[in-house]
């Protein structure tokens, strides 16, 4: 595990290896149920950048059967109290990342008990005084002379395992959970040639943040594989990230269309080596076309380099994801017989919907709202009872409430009876606190099972996806 921290020569990054990195989450995991009494099914935050301080906090809070709920430093302050209060944590883990959006909203955090800060103790006075509620901790001074091993508790594959919060135009934050079974399978997934293709003998750059849909996966991904992950920490920037790429020599980066473009102008001004990059995956939401065909051609370009070399092109790939369906989705790349378009794997279903709510012929044409269902797509969203502070509580999104399955599938939409698709309204269970109350999980837009994502897409007979761009408003609604 490599951080990157924006200065040249390889002995300024912080380099763990995999033995360290577990090692550290256990003494991590050891700290918050020793000193702050975190146990199963309660919630603790992050508000932090790429670090392998932040890949700890991945690994040692699930594993310890509590919710890690992340949260977006780039958040407005109001959306980030929002999404921190509706997740309730009573301990969250930052660093100077963090700090500043912290301090800004610290006062109105009331429910927080405890803040770790990484990144160096000189930082800990920026969220100390008397506004604040909270103490605060050295995350080293923390973890240090810990217990190398803890005792991991059992725990339920369907228990929620890690929280997000997505916000939308006229809504309040939407708490989606995805649970340790979800998270697993989903990293399977994602090692596959038709997602990241990635192994042990890959340096994987995640240019996309922690805090935000889990990097799209690669975290968890690249560690169950054994391949390193080479992490920019708060250095998103073109420049730094050009001279990350010339001197860590990642062979796969995944970035949104923003960063690739910033990064495609830093090299047309100044040219770096990139030749050990095999691929270059271009990520984009709901709305989005993130492999543009100028982008992409831009980006193939990058692997020429001068010189006889046998070198014809970095490959080039596009990652559709939701925050209700853990990303990457579906990958597109262009295929042998000049087709392209998004690819989903075979444990996701897939369908398009027509304006009338009937299943829409794979032929190319008809367009339609695209419909998923699988073992981590979501079913419902996870709702705060009258307003109090939120727990896991319905769904591990990973396509149905805890302890529920529905795996009849409406005709017509998609091959398979094994999906895990949960019924419109979701169920009871819960994956909170022992004891917890709760709130009943609010609905995702969902069509018998099915969650409708709102993009516009045609599928062709091959069963390949091409997004289109939105349609005009037809008078219909997405709650049903």
């Amino acid at each position: 595990m490599t951080t990157w921290k924006g200065t040249a020569g390889r002995a300024d990054c912080d380099r763990r290896s995999f033995r360290e990195t577990g090692t550290r989450a256990a003494r991590l995991a050891g700290a918050l149920h020793d000193e702050f009494g975190v146990r199963p099914g309660d919630t603790v935050a992050t508000l932090m950048a790429n670090t392998a301080d932040h890949l700890e906090a991945y690994l040692a809070v699930p594993a310890m059967g509590a919710v890690l709920h992340t949260l977006d430093p780039s958040l407005p302050g109001d959306e980030l109290v929002a999404a921190a209060t509706a997740g309730g944590a009573r301990v969250l883990l930052t660093d100077p990342t963090g700090l500043p959006p912290l301090a800004s909203v610290l006062p109105r955090l009331g429910h927080l008990r405890h803040v770790v800060v990484a990144g160096g103790s000189e930082s800990v006075p920026v969220v100390t005084g008397p506004a604040c509620g909270a103490e605060t901790h050295d995350y080293e001074l923390l973890i240090a002379d810990r217990r190398k091993h803890h005792d991991w508790p059992r725990i339920d594959e369907r228990d929620a395992a890690v929280l997000c919060h997505t916000t939308g135009p006229g809504t309040g934050p939407r708490g989606v959970a995805y649970s340790h079974r979800a998270l697993y399978l989903h990293a399977l997934q994602a090692q596959t040639p038709q997602a990241y293709g990635i192994g042990e003998h890959d340096v994987v750059l995640p240019a996309v943040p922690m805090s935000r849909m889990l990097a799209w996966g690669l975290p968890y991904a690249a560690f169950a594989c054994g391949a390193s992950l080479l992490l920019p920490g708060a250095h998103h920037r073109a420049a730094p990230l050009a001279e990350l790429l010339e001197q860590e020599r990642p062979t796969l980066a995944v970035a949104d269309p923003a960063t690739w473009d910033g990064l495609l102008a830093e090299l047309a001004s100044r040219p770096r080596d990139l030749s050990s990059l095999r691929e270059a995956v271009v990520v984009g939401g709901p709305g989005q076309e993130p492999g543009g065909p100028l982008r992409m051609r831009a980006l193939r370009d990058l692997g020429h380099r001068d010189g006889d070399d046998g070198r014809t092109g970095l490959s080039t790939a596009a990652a559709w994801g939701v925050p209700e369906a853990l990303s990457p989705a579906c990958v597109a790349r262009s295929a042998a017989d000049g087709g392209a378009g998004y690819r989903f794997p075979a444990s996701v279903e897939y369908g398009v919907l027509g304006t009338d709510r009937a299943p829409l012929p794979w032929d190319g044409r008809s367009q339609g709202e695209l419909l998923l269902r699988g073992p981590w797509i979501t079913a419902s969203y996870v709702q705060p009872p009258g307003g109090s502070p939120a727990t896991p509580d319905g769904t591990a999104g990973d396509g149905a409430p805890f302890g529920t399955e529905n795996a009849d599938a409406p005709g017509g939409l998609g091959g398979g009876a094994d999906s895990a698709g949960g019924g419109p309204g979701g169920g009871a269970g819960s994956a909170g606190r022992p004891g917890d109350a709760g709130g009943p999980p609010h609905p995702a837009a969902l069509h018998d099972g099915w969650l409708r994502t709102g993009e516009t897409a045609v599928i062709t007979p091959d069963g390949r996806v091409a997004m289109q761009p939105p349609r005009p408003p037809s008078g219909g609604d997405r709650d049903g």
